[in-house]
């Protein structure tokens, strides 16, 4: 029997604090009862900015599915385009939190001769525009990169119920009512699936624009197909910091870290972990928030093309655009209508338990428009502290420390480790960028 899932994503049209708008919703992971797939994750890009939001959405999963396809609910005819992990692994490797421990009480002077220790993005016009099946109307469809696309209205909830069935979707009958309120409120619906005879190791990041800002991820069909907790790394891209209006927030101070000399490690997970927990599955934790370089961003991942090359990026030439055409138009999408001078970019991760998908999730600008620094330095330790190198005695700083010797005093960093507390690509694949521009400092970092 041929598998079918239908993967959650959350879709545009978001309310703008300056003209409220009726928010759009995400999709759900439709899995047939025989099947073992379960969504298990997602990651994803809102950029948000006064001429359009954009979603971008790749998911993490269990099990082996012959075929992928997705169900979003949307407000009128949406632009749906193909990113690449690039995207995802850069903005990942700039906004992970690292850890260091406290400052060694080492009397480096008497170490007078160490040194201080980028698939398709293409789109073709498959027709089908206006097509009447079923009391569904078929407005649109387009082949996206590996995906066939379809984008559907209707007045009659059943209609499309029975439309989606007809097409492989086994929608559950909890999520019917959700379907019939959000038709009976005039929303569309986006459907897409693997084009047939490609296979999953095909899959890249999709992306649905909208236009105007609108920065609101509704969360409510997510709960289809996923387990009782849904991991979720949200970036928000923006002229600013944002958080969380509706759901419960919370950041982890340097002043609670505690680093374990003996585990080589900090309580970070153990901080994060109490904050979800006390929400009953419900926070979100602001991990970091940046001043961001478009050009830098840009840059980065032009660079992996340039020396890792485009077979394998996410960006692939089509009949009349190179790689690098495809790639560049991935970013000008990213950072559309924003200040160059003016983004941030907002990490937040939640594990967000069924219940908490039954609602969805406004952001709004952040009272607090600092930046969250992604380096952290625990100002406590438990566990025996290190030796200091070349006979300097205890690194503690609550034990005696010799005399220093001669004027040279090296203060370097040498000896302390660092860990990366949220970890790179959380289990998704593609290449690193980090593997070419921060060897050295790959090597520093240790996870938690």
């Amino acid at each position: 029997m041929q598998k079918s899932l239908v993967i959650g994503m959350l879709a545009g049209a978001m309310a703008w604090t300056a003209a409220p708008r009726v928010a759009d919703a995400c999709g759900g992971c439709f899995v047939p009862p025989a099947e073992n797939t379960q969504v298990t994750g997602h990651r994803m890009i809102l950029s948000v900015s006064p001429d359009q939001t954009t979603l971008y959405d790749q998911i993490e999963y269990s099990g082996n599915p012959e075929e992928f396809a997705w169900v979003l609910p949307t407000r009128g005819i949406v632009d749906v385009g193909i990113s690449s992990d690039l995207v995802f692994n850069q903005l990942g490797f700039d906004t992970t939190v690292n850890v260091s421990p406290p400052p060694l009480n080492c009397d480096w002077s008497l170490c007078e001769n160490n040194d201080s220790a980028f698939g398709s993005a293409s789109s073709a016009t498959g027709g089908g525009g206006g097509q009447s099946n079923g009391g569904v109307d078929v407005v649109a469809s387009e082949v996206v990169g590996p995906f066939e696309t379809v984008q559907l209205q209707a007045t009659d909830p059943q209609a499309l119920n029975d439309w989606l069935d007809g097409h492989g979707y086994n929608i559950p009958a909890e999520i019917e009512p959700i379907i019939a309120d959000y038709v009976n409120n005039g929303f569309g619906f986006l459907a897409m699936k693997l084009v047939p005879g490609v296979g999953v190791e095909k899959m890249q990041p999709v992306r649905i624009s909208t236009p105007g800002a609108a920065p609101t991820l509704p969360l409510k069909m997510v709960a289809a197909g996923t387990g009782n907790t849904t991991t979720m790394t949200l970036y928000v891209v923006g002229e600013g910091r944002y958080e969380p209006a509706n759901f419960p927030s919370f950041s982890i101070a340097e002043d609670d870290l505690v680093w374990d000399w003996d585990a080589n490690l900090s309580n970070y997970r153990d901080l994060r972990q109490a904050g979800y927990d006390e929400s009953q599955g419900f926070a979100w934790q602001t991990e970091s928030s940046l001043s961001y370089s478009v050009m830098g961003f840009r840059s980065s991942i032009i660079n992996v093309l340039d020396f890792v090359g485009v077979e394998g990026s996410g960006y692939e030439a089509t009949d009349d655009k190179t790689a690098y055409d495809v790639a560049n138009e991935d970013l000008d999408v990213l950072f559309a209508g924003m200040d160059p001078s003016a983004v941030m970019v907002t990490r937040l991760r939640a594990e967000l338990s069924r219940a908490a998908l039954a609602e969805d999730l406004t952001l709004t600008a952040s009272s607090d428009q600092s930046a969250l620094s992604t380096n952290l330095q625990a100002k406590k330790a438990t566990g025996t502290w290190p030796s200091c190198p070349c006979g300097g005695g205890s690194s503690d700083p609550n034990a005696p420390r010799p005399l220093p010797r001669g004027n040279n005093l090296i203060t370097s960093g040498a000896g302390c480790n660092v860990e990366a507390p949220t970890g790179g690509t959380g289990g998704f694949g593609g290449l690193a960028l980090a593997g070419i521009f921060g060897l050295w400092a790959m090597r520093r970092r240790r996870s938690a």
